[in-house]
């Protein structure tokens, strides 16, 4: 037996020890007064809500009713799970908010009115609109699992730091490496739903039966939608392309696109950013295996053990998360190191080592996508080579893995048109990882400018600091001093801490 196998069999046989029906699923619901829930703030001065427990009702008990045999009941294992790895030596129940008027966010502390008092109780919830039709309809268990990601997270790697990007985050956007990491491990537990719920609802919307005009339309089911199809399909390594429209909106067209160039792929920088390229890397690692709840609590918690090691991680907002994780998981697991890292690979075709392969990958596409058998089976012949021998590569060199990733060269940029979501019109905007529309919302930086430091950028690899951007894309004198007054206001705003 390998040393995983024999991990995960000890973890079994411990799992197998604990006492039955420990998670707990409490529910919370907003006190209101005047017709808002109330807030008050917490001990740091920040606004947290006023609940009370809900122990009763129609909904509780439909709630319940998944969290007991739904696949809600594997979600509450996992997160048992977590804490224990975490160090908990009480299990705190998993806590679920009923949000009156928004939600859809991983949380900490609330005040807690019970017994004709008030009391702060700092712990992780998740903040979450439900009634009893997105319970029927799977929308409950679906959503509710990814929140979890996010809470999962939180107990496992509080250190987790926030990025520079203020990019409104979605399944087709690309932000930055934290941002990516924390959404795309969240995401992927849609995917893990959506194949092991037995929602006949959730079931019908997986095989696109039951659709209605017109809703797919809208952002959010885009999003939706790309977070299932595009995650399994490993869509989101292919380069955007811009819908046409008004050119205000150009940068948002440009962030939510489902246009994708099926023969273009993005950088290895951008891979890592994108959420919905973590989501799949994610979905490929823990996704496959036998869906019994004791199989899928096993398959986790080896990760969540190498998660829970991250307080001797150095982790910056420019650190490419999950290849920090894949080097940890290496030293924690090395039976599943050849594994992990063939993963990486095979998603990105190589996009984070080396650049080449992934441009040798397009051209095939190209062959391929225009039926040129000779054409494609030749390149076939080039391209597996190529990536068997970047494989042994990286297997003897692990730092290979990310050898084309670049320094994250953040600056603040100003957008025509506020984006959906944001508060601001300014645009953190990253050299490496940015497209024309972005690099447009920075000072003196035009259309040509933009296409010439993109064309380069692709051809000659990523730059390496703000003095190459200028040099390779053109810029005069006092377009140089703009940029890095941009720079330095973006270093001064600072991380952004996203709700």
């Amino acid at each position: 037996m390998g040393g995983i196998q024999r991990w995960c069999a000890g973890l079994m046989l411990v799992m197998a020890m604990m006492p039955a029906g420990a998670a707990e699923l409490g529910v919370l619901a907003p006190v209101v007064a005047n017709g808002a829930p109330q807030v008050q703030d917490d001990p740091s001065g920040r606004p947290a809500p006023v609940v009370t427990r809900v122990r009763s009702g129609a909904l509780y008990d439909r709630i319940q009713r998944e969290a007991r045999d739904g696949f809600l009941a594997t979600v509450l294992a996992l997160d048992e799970s977590a804490q224990r790895i975490a160090g908990a030596r009480i299990l705190t129940p998993t806590w679920l908010y009923l949000s009156a008027e928004d939600g859809g966010f991983a949380r900490r502390g609330f005040w807690l009115e019970e017994n004709g008092s008030r009391r702060f109780v700092d712990e992780l919830f998740v903040d979450l609109v439900v009634d009893e039709d997105t319970v029927a309809d799977g929308g409950f268990e679906e959503i509710f699992a990814h929140e979890m990601g996010h809470v999962f997270l939180r107990r496992l790697i509080p250190g987790l730091p926030s990025g520079y990007s203020r990019t409104p985050h979605s399944s087709m956007s690309v932000t930055d490496y934290p941002t990516a990491f924390d959404e795309g491990f969240a995401t992927h537990f849609q995917s893990l739903v959506r194949r092991y719920s037995h929602n006949p609802a959730l079931e019908d919307l997986t095989l696109g039966l039951g659709g209605k005009p017109f809703l797919p339309y809208w952002l959010s089911n885009l999003d939706r939608a790309g977070r299932i199809e595009g995650v399994r399909r490993n869509l989101f390594i292919q380069l955007p392309l811009v819908p046409p429209g008004n050119d205000a909106e150009a940068l948002a067209r440009a962030n939510e696109s489902t246009a994708l160039d099926m023969a273009r792929l993005k950088n290895g920088q951008q891979m890592l950013s994108s959420e919905g390229v973590i989501a799949t890397l994610f979905h490929r690692w823990l996704v496959p295996g036998d869906g019994d709840r004791d199989s899928v609590v096993a398959r986790y918690s080896t990760l969540f053990r190498t998660l829970a090691t991250s307080g001797a991680w150095t982790l910056e907002p420019g650190t490419p998360v999950f290849l920090e994780l894949v080097d940890r998981h290496c030293v924690a697991v090395p039976a599943d190191c050849a594994r992990s890292r063939t993963l990486v690979l095979d998603t990105t075709y190589g996009a984070t080592a080396d650049p080449s392969l992934a441009r040798a990958t397009e051209a095939v596409a190209e062959r391929g996508r225009i039926g040129d058998m000779a054409g494609y089976v030749s390149g076939l012949k080039q391209v597996r080579a190529q990536m068997a021998q970047l494989q042994a590569d990286v297997a003897r060199q692990p730092s290979m893995l990310r050898a084309a990733l670049g320094p994250d060269l953040w600056l603040l940029g100003h957008s025509a048109a506020r984006l959906p979501g944001m508060t601001s019109q300014d645009i953190a905007v990253n050299l490496n990882t940015a497209q024309a529309e972005a690099l447009q919302t920075l000072p003196g930086i035009d259309a040509a400018t933009a296409t010439r430091a993109l064309r380069s950028r692709r051809d000659a690899g990523v730059f390496r600091d703000l003095a190459d951007f200028v040099r390779r894309a053109g810029i005069d004198g006092r377009t140089s001093a703009a940029l890095e007054d941009a720079a330095r206001r973006l270093q001064a705003a600072g991380p952004y801490e996203r709700r």
